[in-house]
């Protein structure tokens, strides 16, 4: 029983030192945006900006411009990493994220539809569109694998075919409208953060925030519904409710995300794999260390992108699919060989 305290013990330790090395990790990168780009900013001067201290600043680069866009970078990173912790978890499927099943493409639809439609209101629409949007995508999804019992394979094949109809209305939309006012949506759809702000970032971090301490707090219950319907049922779990509250949660987490940052891909399915192998598979520590992953993946991404040309930006989405998808099809082949010896 001693024995079996430590044990725990020694494992926590070493959660919270993996989730404080994390910590540090991303506000490394978060410091390390504020001073790279197109114009770099010397180190001191940018603590003297953020701190108030006497000496050079940079306010109008740092505080107006790369602050915010780090920041929303980071919310929206560790949102897409849990909720990609959350669909994986209730789906039973390694292979799933917010981008294989579609939610991503859902989004990213009817955001751009409702930009056509409605330009005048656009800006103010584009968080319920993305919800919109991808809660259909996910609904689809969800229901499909329900009524055909689907296995991990077959079901992230439908998950990619319903984010093909998605995008193949995304397709039809740009080549359908003409005019200068129609480029945005392009490099939107990369995901890229180029021009956003503090109005972009307050438009959907406090609805994130609430998202993600609702996320952590329900981590237990992901453990429940993990071991099955009648495990769970019978240790009072109420199935349908639960996974309903959960599936929204990650759905809306995913869907926000799109419609602040445009379509930054596999970061919901890189972060739970890694955050497993660093903390193990128990949600109460894999929630919490997938969100930091996420915000360094797209942090990170988005300062690379930065970094690597100036003054040419490459957008974040594109850096973080260059990585995702062999990260995929190495997964993919993995799932395929436990299958198999099973």
């Amino acid at each position: 029983m001693a024995a079996k305290q430590r044990s725990w013990g020694n494992n926590r330790s070493r959660t919270l030192l993996t989730l404080v090395w994390l910590g540090l990790c991303l506000l490394a990168i978060v410091f390390l945006g504020l001073a790279t780009g197109a114009v770099n900013v010397p180190a001191s001067t940018v603590l003297n900006t953020l701190l108030g201290w006497d000496g050079p600043r940079q306010d109008f680069i740092i505080l107006n411009s790369r602050l915010p866009r780090t920041l929303l970078a980071a919310v929206t990173g560790a949102a897409l990493g849990l909720s990609g912790a959350i669909i994986q978890s209730l789906l039973r499927n390694p292979l799933a994220s917010p981008k294989i099943v579609g939610i991503n493409s859902g989004a990213a639809f009817a955001v751009l539809l409702c930009a056509f439609l409605l330009p005048d209101a656009a800006a103010r629409l584009t968080p319920l569109a993305a919800v919109v949007g991808g809660m259909v995508a996910g609904a689809v999804v969800w229901l499909m694998a329900g009524r055909l019992s689907l296995d991990a394979a077959r079901l992230t094949l439908v998950g990619i075919a319903v984010g093909f109809v998605m995008e193949a209305g995304v397709e039809f939309l740009l080549v359908t409208q003409t005019g200068p006012e129609f480029s945005a949506p392009l490099v939107w759809l990369t995901g890229s953060l180029w021009g956003r702000g503090w109005t972009h970032l307050a438009s959907v971090a406090p609805a994130l925030c609430v998202l993600m301490t609702l996320a952590m707090l329900l981590s237990f219950r992901l453990d429940l519904q993990y071991l099955g319907p009648q495990r769970a049922s019978a240790l009072g779990v109420r199935i349908g409710v639960e996974r309903g509250l959960l599936l929204l949660i990650g759905v809306l987490l995913a869907a926000l995300s799109v419609s602040a940052v445009g379509v930054v891909g596999f970061i919901g399915l890189m972060a739970p794999h890694i955050a497993v192998r660093l903390v193990g598979s128990r949600h109460r520590s894999l929630l919490p260390a997938a969100g930091l992953i996420g915000a360094i993946l797209c942090a990170g991404a988005d300062v690379a992108g930065r970094s690597i040309l100036p003054p040419i930006e490459i957008s974040a989405g594109i850096l973080t699919a260059l990585f995702g998808a062999p990260f995929f099809i190495w997964l993919l082949l993995v799932e395929s060989r436990r299958t198999g010896r099973q």
